[in-house]
């Protein structure tokens, strides 16, 4: 009982040192995006002619595909979680995914909070911990993956003086997050890792840690049976492609919407870099951060500074006003008709030696 006081007491101290940098933070990104906005507002004359111009039948079929996107990335992480031998419908996981869409939207370090209730929401539906984590885990494995597959297409086909550079670079990561999402579908490669850093430096880095990597070891070892074909793999990344190309059309289609002209490599290779600014958190789903890398790469390939940055208030009124408030909708849904994220009343299926998926 001490033990645990100690660590959640350990946590909350570390929280409150967190919490002030993060704000400092925050105010500065913004900061720096509006200053940025202001000197460069030369690039933005005709916005509001762009803006008053939105031709709206182009504005629903995006939206319709941000709202698509949702279904192939819930796919995926269903799949992933029936290969750990939990069952889920299909219904259920859609909502999830809709719901943990719009926590990471919402709210600060919103991903780490997202990935949080996911986890909570994937125990309810009967999954161990290590299988709720591990399908988590390995399911932004995957994602992450896909998204590298994006940037590289978009840097293949944008060009520029920049191309060799960003070409190779792209490379090297792409081969790393494909690497990355291998090695999540064979877990007992994860166990030896754990159990390597548990023997040889474990007792270097103090109790707490010690506690740590020990609880994640005896967690890992309930993966021992669980190795997902190749083919269940395969589906799954393909569905986390089919994820970011909906996500994509809809940012495409935003510049049909303001009268633009699609810059498809421009929109492949900003797309992709976005969502990695959107998921390190330093305001919530990146705001006032993706917009000006979204509109500062656009600008950077060759559009106009009045329409990319009508393209992108469409894209982000769609993705981070419709889906989020679909989202908490979701949520909702969820906590009213099967209950709170914190409770478990289901037990796993038991897994037998030789189970593959």
């Amino acid at each position: 009982m001490e033990e645990g006081r100690t660590d959640h007491s350990w946590e909350q101290r570390v929280g409150r040192r967190t919490l002030r940098p993060r704000v400092v933070l925050q105010i500065a990104a913004i900061a720096a995006v509006i200053v940025f906005a202001y000197r460069e507002r030369h690039l933005f004359t005709g916005f509001g002619s762009a803006m008053s111009s939105i031709r709206w039948y182009w504005v629903v079929p995006a939206f319709a595909a941000e709202l698509a996107s949702i279904v192939p990335l819930a796919e995926a992480q269903l799949i992933i979680l029936r290969a750990g031998g939990v069952e889920a419908g299909r219904l259920e996981m859609n909502l999830v995914t809709l719901a943990s869409n719009a926590v990471s939207m919402s709210v600060p370090a919103g991903v780490a909070v997202a990935e949080g209730y996911t986890y909570s929401r994937y125990r309810r539906l009967g999954a161990s911990r290590a299988v709720a984590a591990w399908s988590e885990l390995a399911s932004g494995a995957l994602a992450f993956a896909a998204l590298a597959a994006v940037a590289l297409a978009g840097a293949v086909l944008a060009g520029g003086p920049a191309h060799g550079p960003v070409l190779a670079a792209l490379s090297v990561v792409a081969a790393g997050s494909f690497t990355a999402a291998a090695l999540f579908r064979h877990p007992h490669t994860l166990i030896g890792g754990i159990e390597w850093i548990e023997r040889h430096v474990g007792r270097r880095l103090g109790p707490i840690v010690a506690r740590a990597v020990g609880r994640v070891r005896e967690i890992a070892n309930e993966l021992t049976f669980t190795h997902p074909s190749i083919g269940t793999w395969l589906a799954a990344f393909w569905l986390s492609v089919a994820n970011w190309m909906l996500d994509v059309a809809c940012l495409a289609l935003s510049f049909e919407a303001v009268g633009g002209r699609i810059p498809w490599g421009a929109v492949l290779l900003a797309f992709a870099g976005s969502k990695v600014i959107s998921s390190i958190g330093v305001t919530p789903g990146g705001l006032g951060l993706v917009e000006g890398g979204l509109i500062a790469t656009f600008v950077a390939y060759g559009t106009t500074g009045s329409t990319a940055a009508a393209a992108v208030l469409v894209y982000r009124g769609l993705t981070f006003v419709g889906l989020v408030g679909l989202g908490w909708a979701a949520a909702a849904v969820l906590a009213l008709r099967y209950g709170s994220s914190r409770a478990v009343t289901r037990e796993p299926r038991e897994r037998r030696p030789g189970v593959r998926r």
